[in-house]
C-alpha cells in the first residue's frame, strides 16, 4: 500500500515504520520540529521512507496541503495517516481530494468543532452544559445575561485548554472582549461560550479498530487549567468495580455512537460530575489524549493505542484483541513550569509504584508559564492494585519532587 504520513512529533520515538510493517511504499511529509538537528540523526530518522518532505512553520502552513497533493500526483496514495489533533481536519481534506478511504471531513468536524460536537451530542441527547456560539461581543454578552455567571470561553477548534477561560463577572467579560478584536468584526470569532459547571473532572480513553471496540479506560483526574498557576496535574485510573467506571463508560459510548466516527480510531473524552451527582460529556477528541495518557493506558492495558491506530489506518487488518480489564492501574503526574530558573530538580525517583520519570528540562534554563494543559518539564507515570494505592503513590511523587525543585523567580523589574 502506498502510504502517506503526516508528522509533528519527534521521528526519533513515532515509529511509524514499525508500526506499519512491511510491505508498504511509505511517504513522510514532516514538521522541521519533529526532525534531528544533528545531521547524522536526521538521515537514519529519515532512513527507509520512499520519500520524505520537511516543512518549517507546520502549524497552519498552507504548503503542507500543497505538497502532500504533489506528492500524491507522484506516487498515488491509497491512505493517509495523521496522528496529531491539529492535523486530523487536514488530513480528512486530503483524503477527500485524493479519493482515500480514513476519517472524512465530516467525522473530523465533528470531533474538531466544539460547537460542531456540541449540537450534535444535544440532538442527540447526550447530557452537556448549556452552550452557544459567540462570534461577536453582543452574543457573548446575551450568553452571559441568559445563563448568569461564571462562563467558560474556549476556541471551537482548539486543543490543549489553550484560550479557554472562565469569566466570572461583567468585568472579566469586558477584559475579554478588549482582548479579542474579532468579536467585534463582521466575520466572527470563531469560539464557543458555555455555562461553567462545579464539577469533578474524568476522562476516558479507548481505541476501536476495524469498528471494534478494544478498550475503554476510565480515571479521575485534575483541572487540566491548573498549569497556569504552575501545579502539577495528576490522573488515576478507577477501579473497574468503582461506582463512576460502568456509567462513564457507557456516557463515552453513547457520544461515540452519536458521532460520525471513523472505522479505526483513538478516543479521550472528557467528562463531569456535578455536586448533583449527574454526569455531562466535556469534549470528545479522535486522538491519544496528552499528558502520559498513552503511557498509561499502555502501562495497564498492554495496548499500544498509536502503534495499533497508525497500523490500522494503514491498512493492517489485524486489530489487537480485545481487553475486558487493566492488568494493573495505572496513574500520572506532569509537573508545568513556571515563570523563573530551574536551578535544582531530581533526573531519577525513588518512590516506590514509579515506572517512569522523565526530567524533561535542563538545570538552568529560564522556564516560562506552560503554554498548554500537556506541557510540562517533569512527568512520572505510576502503577497500582487500585485507585487508593495510584493516588497515594502519586501524592508520594508530588511531594517529593516539590521537596526537591528549586525554581528561582525571575527578579520584579525596577
Amino acid at each position: 500500500m502506498k502510504i502517506l504520513v503526516i508528522n509533528r512529533w519527534k521521528l526519533a520515538t513515532t515509529t511509524y515504520l514499525k508500526w506499519l510493517g512491511p510491505g508498504h511504499e511509505v511517504v513522510l511529509l514532516s514538521s522541521a520540529d519533529g526532525v534531528s538537528a544533528d545531521p547524522d540523526k536526521a538521515r537514519a530518522e529519515l532512513a527507509g521512507y520512499t520519500d520524505a518532505v520537511v516543512l518549517p512553520d507546520f502549524h497552519g502552513n498552507p504548503l503542507v496541503e500543497q505538497k502532500a497533493l504533489e506528492l500524491h500526483a507522484t506516487h498515488g496514495f491509497e491512505a493517509v495517516v495523521a496522528t496529531s489533533e491539529f492535523d486530523l481536519l487536514r488530513a480528512a481534506r486530503l483524503r477527500a481530494a485524493m479519493g482515500v478511504a480514513g476519517q472524512t471531513v465530516e467525522s473530523a468536524e465533528a470531533f474538531r468543532d466544539k460547537l460542531r460536537m456540541k449540537q450534535t451530542l444535544a440532538a442527540a441527547g447526550v447530557p452537556v452544559a448549556p452552550f452557544a456560539a459567540v462570534p461577536d461581543a453582543t452574543a457573548l454578552h446575551s450568553f452571559a445575561a441568559e445563563q448568569g455567571y461564571p462562563i467558560v470561553v474556549k476556541p471551537r477548534r482548539g486543543g490543549g485548554s489553550i484560550g479557554v477561560e472562565v469569566l466570572r463577572d461583567p468585568a472579566e467579560l469586558a477584559d475579554y472582549a478588549a482582548r479579542h478584536p474579532e468579536l467585534g468584526g463582521d466575520d466572527g470569532a470563531p469560539l464557543l461560550a458555555e455555562r461553567f459547571i462545579e464539577h469533578e473532572l474524568f476522562h476516558v480513553d479507548g481505541l476501536v479498530a476495524h469498528g471494534k471496540l478494544v478498550f475503554t479506560s476510565v480515571s479521575a483526574c485534575g483541572s487540566c487549567l491548573s498549569y497556569r498557576d504552575g501545579v502539577g496535574m495528576t490522573s488515576a485510573m478507577l477501579d473497574p468495580d468503582d461506582p463512576l467506571t460502568e456509567p462513564l463508560r457507557e456516557l463515552t459510548l453513547r457520544t461515540v455512537e452519536a458521532l460520525p466516527t471513523p472505522e479505526s480510531f483513538v478516543f479521550h473524552a472528557e467528562a463531569f460530575l456535578t455536586p448533583q451527582g449527574d454526569l455531562l460529556l466535556n469534549e470528545i477528541a479522535s486522538r491519544v489524549g496528552g499528558g502520559k495518557i498513552y503511557e498509561a493506558c499502555k502501562l495497564a492495558y498492554g495496548v499500544d493505542t498509536v502503534a495499533a491506530c497508525v497500523h490500522a489506518e494503514g491498512g493492517g487488518f489485524a486489530p489487537p484483541e480485545a481487553v475486558e480489564s487493566p492488568e494493573r492501574l495505572a496513574g500520572f503526574v506532569i509537573f508545568p513550569g513556571r515563570a523563573g530558573t530551574l536551578d535544582e530538580a531530581p533526573t531519577s525517583c525513588p518512590v516506590d509504584g514509579v515506572d517512569q520519570y522523565r526530567l524533561t528540562a535542563e538545570i538552568g534554563s529560564d522556564l516560562g508559564v506552560a503554554a498548554h494543559s500537556s506541557a510540562h518539564i517533569a512527568s512520572a507515570v505510576v502503577h497500582g492494585a487500585s485507585h487508593q494505592d495510584v493516588r497515594r503513590v502519586l501524592d508520594d511523587v508530588v511531594r517529593w519532587f516539590d521537596e526537591s525543585t528549586v525554581i528561582t523567580p525571575r527578579p520584579e523589574p525596577v
